[in-house]
């Protein structure tokens, strides 16, 4: 039964979705097994199945929901770089002089682009919760593999990157919400990377289960594999609520 619950909440969780997937079957079969043991309590082992079966359907919503996330971040992403070449191209040199100058107009469109991401330190708003970038160690490689014994050492030309945020909830739901926060790296060619590109477990990981209400906040990390490209020259995309615009976010 333990395993039945422990695999339901790993198949809902980003980077741990694989391990979520190999125990809820695990733990049906060892459901089976109990029940059909004589002279034996049958009660957990049928919490057990009923568990795994409910599991499993909850595991299968997390995966589209999962999936989804990243066919809407490769469309974005297309999109924007896109729309940014295509602006680069037809700027005046009235407009480009405006922009080198620091124009305030050029302030407010902070965020929006790849090239122009807001400062390291930075809060994405909506209306009912506000996320804070508050640190990113774009060399965590040592301090993830010593976090849990089942994340493996970077292969070659892999970077382990670790985010810190800190999500608060200011929306006025009497029953609180779960902070659906989304982070992902992109790298200088476009390319993005999430906590689902690679299995790993992070040090004081962020909490993304747990409600919060009202003024409540929760800090933690998010680690990210980041493979054939240089760190120091990517971006975040972060959206701060599921349905959010993407905001993107210096990593240094």
């Amino acid at each position: 039964m333990v395993l039945a619950v422990l695999g339901t909440i790993l198949a809902c969780i980003p980077g741990l979705v694989i391990v979520g997937w190999i125990l809820l079957p695990i733990s049906f079969i060892l459901g089976i097994v109990g029940v059909c043991q004589k002279d034996k309590a049958h009660g957990q082992s049928i919490a057990a199945i009923i568990i795994s079966i409910v599991g499993t359907i909850v595991a299968v919503i997390a995966f589209i929901f999962i999936v989804g996330h990243a066919f809407s971040t490769a469309l974005d992403e297309a999109t924007a770089t896109s729309t940014s070449t295509s602006s680069s191209e037809t700027m005046t040199s009235d407009e480009k002089e405006a922009a080198d100058s620091g124009d305030s107009a050029g302030d407010k469109d902070a965020g929006k682009t790849r090239e122009n991401p807001l400062p390291l330190g930075s809060t994405v708003s909506t209306d009912d919760w506000d996320l804070t970038i508050n640190s990113v160690n774009l060399d965590a490689a040592a301090e993830i593999v010593a976090a849990d014994m089942i994340n493996q050492e970077p292969a070659e030309g892999e970077t382990y990157i670790l985010v810190n945020v800190t999500a608060t909830f200011k929306g006025d739901d009497a029953d609180g919400s779960i902070p659906l926060a989304s982070i992902d790296f992109v790298s200088a060619e476009g390319k993005s990377f999430d906590s689902t590109s690679k299995l790993l477990v992070a040090p004081e990981a962020f909490d993304s289960l747990s409600t919060l209400y009202k003024g409540g906040s929760t800090t933690g990390n998010i680690a990210i594999a980041v493979s054939g490209t240089d760190v120091n020259q990517g971006v975040l995309a972060v959206r701060a609520a599921l349905l959010s615009d993407k905001v993107f976010v210096a990593v240094k």
